[in-house]
């Protein structure tokens, strides 16, 4: 899964985070503010400019330069899950209505986070003309050489959430992983008073997201030398391998303080396992997941819900946008890492839609209700 960083429509108000991670070499910084439509740089006066003219972390996209409509691909990883699907459908939103006018079509492949399947996916989307290409990677190493390779061939390509080890694509949109998972460690030493056993559920094991994540938490707990980390288990975001995996550590771990839990499904699944077993729900890490924030209202957890910025996408199509206008855009678009605890949920949470549907988004309305609606 990808996650990542936003802007939510039903609150109006949200905690931030005011600083944010340098990663390889470049900071980029946006402010992001409710009911107003997330802020891209503005077009330049001049945009003839020389890649020296730009500020630093910018890129010279006048060589994509092309008239409209384009044809735009996305090499993803097809919506696996209920964050996914969501994520993509900021994609389409994007293309479909924000930007009808500019794209003449958008061809989507699902990887299913094969890297082989992936490569295959991207020179068929190569293949069939794209003029820009969207790509959300199974692996940061196994696509090098085909990213690379497009972006050789002259196709803008944008890296969406997870990147690749390269910096051979034009502009990369994500969330700074390892601060997210040093904000749910933070959350939950304060929780604990420093003092204390928890346990922590991953999603998927190998994927750059999931070791960041943790890179993170471990880094923020090691300020806490008397909070144990019993057990670390990858879930794969799924509610039924997390609640599997909770009642295997209920078995053999009497005393649990504390839950990392990076998403609100397998948040979801841990705590079935407890009320199933009859045991007291600790604080817990989760995400803006519509079916976590009814179980915790049902329950009355203590929590913190970390976005993961499924509005990624949304804004990679903005980036896209700028680039075949031949206008600068970041090299780097590092979101913030937003969260909200229980004293916010209402303002989140959604009875009215579907358990599948996240609070942090940035499509209208209608979207919503038609994807969403029960």
């Amino acid at each position: 899964m990808v996650r990542g960083e936003i802007f939510s429509t039903p609150p109006k108000t949200q905690e931030k985070e005011d600083t944010m991670s340098t990663r390889r070499g470049f900071i980029v910084i946006f402010v992001f503010t409710l009911a107003l439509t997330l802020f891209l740089f503005p077009p330049t006066q001049n945009n003839q400019a020389l890649a020296g003219d730009l500020v630093p972390g910018m890129v010279d996209t006048t060589h994509y330069k092309k008239k409209a409509p384009w044809l735009a691909g996305r090499a993803g990883l097809g919506d696996t899950n209920a964050w996914m699907t969501m994520f993509g459908l900021h994609f389409r939103y994007g293309i479909e209505e924000k930007y009808a006018k500019d794209f003449k079509g958008f061809k989507v492949t699902s990887s299913f986070w094969n890297p082989i399947k992936q490569i295959a996916d991207i020179e068929q989307l190569v293949a069939q003309g794209v003029d820009i290409l969207f790509v959300d990677p199974a692996s940061e190493g196994a696509l090098v050489g085909a990213v690379e390779e497009v972006y050789e061939m002259g196709i803008p390509v944008v890296l969406v959430s997870t990147g690749v080890n390269t910096d051979k694509y034009t502009t990369w949109v994500s969330r700074d992983n390892i601060k997210a998972g040093f904000v749910y460690a933070k959350w939950m030493g304060k929780k604990l008073n420093g003092k204390g056993n928890v346990v922590v559920l991953m999603g998927m094991a190998g994927s750059s997201y999931a070791e960041d994540v943790l890179r993170g938490v471990k880094q923020g707990l090691s300020a806490h030398p008397d909070i144990k980390i019993l057990e670390v288990a990858y879930c794969d975001w799924s509610p039924v391998k997390a609640k599997e995996t909770m009642e295997v550590f209920i078995q053999s771990n009497p005393q649990i303080d504390g839950i990392i839990a990076d998403g609100g499904q397998m948040a979801y699944g841990a705590v079935e396992a407890l009320l199933d077993a009859g045991k007291k729900i600790p604080p817990i890490t989760a995400d803006d997941w519509n079916g976590w924030l009814r179980m915790a209202k049902k329950h009355d957890i203590d929590f913190i819900a970390e976005s993961g910025g499924n509005p990624l996408s949304l804004t990679s199509v903005d980036l896209a946008v700028k680039i075949l206008r031949g206008e600068p855009v970041p090299k780097i678009v590092e979101y913030p890492v937003v969260t909200f605890e229980k004293d916010k949920l209402d303002q989140y949470y959604r009875p009215d839609l579907t358990d599948q549907y996240f609070a942090v988004h940035q499509l209208p309305e209608a979207w919503i209700k038609k994807h969403y609606a029960k």
